[in-house]
């Protein structure tokens, strides 16, 4: 994973975040080439266009940046970085999340990120964004994209998303809910901040379950299938809460687009955190690598096999100490590398 450090207005970080990572940015293009129907984009993009300029200009001058710096059409960059199709079916990638409030280290987060097609991973990319006007941030996403909502700020705000899907309907007048989570990390100070700024507007994307939490301990997650979000809170007393690829509320138990196979899994998994988070002593750094590590069943170190999804890389978020720890790969083979905030 290539970790690059930018700083300067939203335009010049897209310039050099696009020259830093022009390559990879072609290895993903040709892996995964965006499918859409050049008619429909034509059609559909003024909308598109008028939604970033209103909400997201900051955002949207990275992306014009990041084209220019990578020498690539404007358009392909903005096809990584806008769903055209929102409420898609979701595939059975198995993501899990997990922050921990008052253990030996501080408040966590950790989170593996897992794919499908172990032979065609998109080329990830960490990128320590120092922009002019807003807290200095890591966030980790695929090249060419500006963000998937994995990250923490210098304030110690660490967010984290997993895919669920949602079944209603969205409107191209939303905002795509990966970029403005991006802008609101960028501001925000407190896990409360955080969720005020995300929950003000209307959101469009695949539909995603988060957490949340801050240097001082607030932790939640943010249940989102897109348009509709609410926020579920630890049980009282807990030390830790997850996220996995379904939504735990009870009344969107069924706004998700997972096969059922998928949602078993995801379930399972938040079964076994459940169980085994509550039986934890510590809640430090070592317990969360050992969490993030775990090959039961069903695995969080995902290898692949019955499961068909491969963890392709792990984070955790000190937000204390204002590190952030990533492993490239399954973190039981790798060793967690360190950016400091």
């Amino acid at each position: 994973m290539k970790v690059i450090e930018v700083s300067g207005s939203p335009r010049e970080i897209g310039c050099l975040t696009g020259e830093a990572l022009r390559e990879e940015i072609r290895h993903h293009l040709a892996l995964f080439p965006p499918k859409v129907d050049s008619a429909i984009w034509s059609q559909r993009f003024p909308r598109f266009l008028e939604t970033l300029k209103t909400h997201l200009p900051a955002v949207l001058a990275e992306i014009e940046g990041t084209a220019a710096g990578a020498d690539l059409p404007l358009d392909t960059i903005f096809q990584l970085n806008l769903p055209m199709y929102a409420n898609e079916l979701v595939v059975d990638e198995g993501c899990t999340n997990i922050a921990f409030n008052g253990g030996t280290d501080g408040p966590l987060w950790g989170k593996n990120n897992d794919g499908l097609a172990k032979d065609e991973c998109r080329p990830a990319c960490a990128r320590v964004v120092h922009r002019s006007d807003a807290i200095p941030t890591v966030c980790f996403t695929f090249c060419g994209m500006v963000a998937t909502t994995d990250g923490m700020n210098a304030e110690g705000v660490a967010v984290g998303h997993s895919s669920v899907g949602s079944v209603f309907q969205q409107s191209d007048d939303f905002v795509p809910i990966r970029l403005w989570a991006y802008e609101c990390l960028m501001q925000s100070r407190t896990t409360s901040e955080f969720v005020r700024r995300l929950s003000q507007i209307p959101t469009r994307g695949k539909g995603y379950s988060h957490v949340c939490v801050d240097a001082d301990g607030a932790m939640c997650s943010i249940e989102a299938p897109c348009p509709i979000m609410q926020v579920r809170k630890p049980e009282p007393e807990a030390r830790h809460i997850n996220c996995v690829n379904s939504y735990q509320l009870p009344t969107l138990a069924d706004a998700d687009r997972r096969t059922e196979s998928g949602k078993c899994n995801a379930k399972a998994r938040q079964r076994f955190l459940e169980h085994n988070l509550s039986d934890l002593s510590d809640y430090s750094l070592a317990d969360m690598k050992g969490i993030l590590r775990d090959h039961g069943q069903p695995s969080i170190c995902r290898h692949g096999g019955t499961e068909d999804s491969y963890t392709e890389y792990s984070m955790i978020g000190m937000t204390q100490s204002k590190r952030v720890l990533f492993a490239d790969g399954n973190p039981c083979q790798n060793t967690y590398q360190e950016i400091h905030l």
